[in-house]
């Protein structure tokens, strides 16, 4: 995932090889270049269901949303079908950038990481409509809903 302009000064200087390192070198529970948390391989476009099931085209089966084998979709699961392609991002564990021990690091495809930050995103989400609506009060008067 790109880096925000205001948050790079957080990482390291060498973040680009410490990302390569954890995303294609490190071998995770399913391999090296591939999503630690479901087995997504980077770079690939993959079938991807609603429910989270994907076609591995390596091993010719599909996957459920943590990397374990599943059952093949019927027709109508399949007409709802989608391609996607797979991008790892070297992740901080605890969302702190400038702690890049190895076990805080981890290599997560789009998807994966996104459900394993969803409650951060939340608190952010929540912080940045007040501070959008102080900002208002103090340039624009009282707030007003409609």
């Amino acid at each position: 995932m790109p880096i925000r302009r205001e948050t790079r000064w957080l990482y390291p200087i060498d973040w680009p090889l410490i990302s390569k390192h954890i995303r294609f070198e490190v071998a995770g529970p399913h391999g090296a270049g591939r999503c630690w948390k479901c087995g997504r391989p980077h770079g690939h476009e993959l079938r991807v269901l609603p429910d989270g099931r994907w076609f591995d085209v390596e091993l010719l089966t599909w996957r459920d949303a943590r990397g374990k084998e599943t059952a093949w979709p019927d027709m109508v699961e399949a007409c709802r079908m989608r391609k996607t392609r797979v991008i790892l991002a070297a992740c901080h564990r605890d969302h702190d950038p400038p702690n890049v021990k190895p076990k805080n690091l981890a290599a997560w495809c789009q998807r994966c990481h996104i459900l394993n930050d969803r409650e951060h995103h939340r608190r952010q989400f929540r912080l940045t409509i007040l501070q959008r609506r102080a900002m208002g009060d103090l340039f624009e008067g009282a707030y007003r809903r409609w």
